[in-house]
């Protein structure tokens, strides 16, 4: 039998599961608690027992929890230069084309953009992303290279919301990419990102 703590922990996994679904199938705009409470199969006086300013305490757990995930996964390649994370970071994009985490980080970053209480809320686990993910700091910044390349890992993320969405072109638009990038030394398959 599980203990409370266990159960806690349960529950907020599912809370942060079903939101970051939410996110990916539907955007930011349509994620509310009751649709959370929904998809996690919780009362919403649960959601409101762990996270007790609803999506305001939710969503920075959220953002912290996925930029974990990736940065642990991308600590797994060892010390590599951003240029070669962000060649393993579109990799994954052969394997996975819709990425669900990529998708929900930037859904509640462009969110947090018109709502200033979800700013200061997330902004301390934004703040750190460009380490975490990239490897930079803000007072090393990237060149045009590792930026465009950037850019386009955001709009391969967001792609897949475009009314000419093809997971097929988007693979292949990927490849052609990377076919002019120099590969990195190191590419375990096992570590790719998803």
């Amino acid at each position: 039998m599980a203990t409370q703590i266990e159960r806690s922990n349960q529950t907020r996994t599912k809370l942060i599961e079903a939101t970051v679904a939410l996110l990916v199938e539907h955007g930011y705009a349509a994620l509310g608690e009751q649709r959370i409470c929904k998809r996690a199969g919780v009362s919403r006086g649960a959601l409101r027992h762990h996270y007790p300013q609803g999506r305001y305490d939710l969503l920075p757990t959220v953002v912290e929890t996925l930029l974990e995930a990736e940065s642990h996964r991308l600590a797994g390649l060892g010390m590599i230069s951003p240029k070669d994370r962000l060649y393993m970071m579109l990799q994954g994009f052969l394997l996975h084309p819709r990425q669900g985490t990529s998708i929900a980080i930037l859904e509640i970053w462009m969110a947090a953009r018109g709502d200033t209480k979800l700013a200061q809320c997330t902004g301390p686990a934004f703040s750190g992303a460009l380490t975490r993910l990239f490897g930079h700091s803000l007072h090393q910044p990237a060149d045009a290279e590792e930026l465009a390349v950037r850019f386009l890992l955001h709009g391969a993320a967001l792609h897949c919301f475009s009314s000419d969405y093809d997971e097929l072109r988007l693979q292949e638009a990927v490849r052609w990419i990377l076919q002019r990038l120099p590969v990195p030394t190191l590419q375990p398959p096992e570590l790719m990102l998803c």
